[in-house]
């Protein structure tokens, strides 16, 4: 029911005959008297595809040396638990290609880098680290098992981490699958993803938002502070108002009360024509991130 290619105990006592227990592997947890530790150790690829297992597969400090060409195949295997903290691959690769796995537990030194691994349609529900296994380094995962964007490994991480009440890194891996997805795109729709990154983050950082509208209002408010402009209706106008007015002009859609009254001119009229054009970017960016995480 689970497949083993951890480490075991052998003995090296010559009294005892044979390589199988109770001769040579030992498997209890505490090793007899005479024993040495022994890795697994494969030299050339290892397939497992269409593998279905009751329990896990562990693979603990197993060392697999292959050529470039050769795989550690997991495809399409079923399994609860897959224990990957083997030592790291120098060459091969490391294939999940449609592999299910409710749990994987995983040492971010196990991995192999960009061009050595590979898990297109790999399904997993609960990640449990063994060691460290910082966010940076997850991405670095993921962004090796995709040498050419692809979004579903990085919705499948996010999903993961959501359902583990890690929103805020959900919010980081769905910034960044939007970050390789914007090297893929024509130079108009790149440079709308940077002013998207720049202002709000795609909307995963709402809050900078808001810093940039604070910041906006109150730079118009002290410049609109040093002029009063001329009513563009004589005396049927409202109180001068230059916080009021520059944030009239930032919001879109909402009024009041101030802007449509005020005539300006020369450099004011482009600086009121710039804090209109800038509100429409921070609401439009706003709003395609905030449909984007509705999605």
């Amino acid at each position: 029911r689970t497949l083993y290619m951890t480490e075991a105990w052998v003995s090296v006592d010559t009294g005892n005959q044979g390589t199988t227990p109770p001769y040579g592997v030992v498997y209890a947890p505490t090793p007899a008297r005479g024993t040495r530790s022994q890795v697994f150790e494969s030299r050339g690829g290892v397939r497992l595809d269409d593998g279905r297992f009751g329990d896990a597969v562990d693979l603990h400090k197993a060392r697999f040396t292959m050529t470039r060409q050769e795989e550690l195949s997991l495809r399409r295997i079923v399994t609860p638990e897959l224990r990957f903290n083997a030592e790291r691959p120098e060459e091969g690769r490391v294939v999940l290609n449609g592999a299910k796995v409710v749990t994987l537990i995983d040492l971010s030194t196990s991995w192999p880098g960009p061009g050595g691994l590979a898990m297109g349609g790999f399904v997993y529900e609960n990640l449990v680290p063994y060691g460290h296994f910082p966010l940076s380094r997850r991405l670095e995962w993921v962004q090796a098992a995709t040498p050419e964007y692809v979004p579903e490994p990085y919705e499948r991480l996010a999903t993961v981490m959501r359902s583990c009440g890690e929103d805020a890194d959900a919010r980081e891996v769905l910034l960044a699958k939007q970050r390789r997805r914007r090297e893929t795109l024509p130079p108009a729709a790149k440079a709308w993803g940077y002013l998207q990154d720049w202002t709000v983050a795609y909307g995963y950082r709402p809050g900078r938002a808001a810093v940039w509208m604070a910041v906006l209002w109150a730079a118009g408010t002290v410049a609109f502070a040093q002029h009063a402009p001329p009513s563009m209706k004589g005396e049927e106008h409202p109180q001068w108002n230059p916080a009021l007015y520059a944030l009239d002009l930032l919001v879109p859609v909402i009024n009041l009360g101030q802007d449509g009254y005020w005539r300006m001119e020369g450099a004011w009229q482009w600086a009121a024509a710039g804090l209109v054009l800038v509100g429409w970017v921070l609401a439009t960016t706003v709003a395609a991130g905030a449909s984007r995480m509705l999605r």
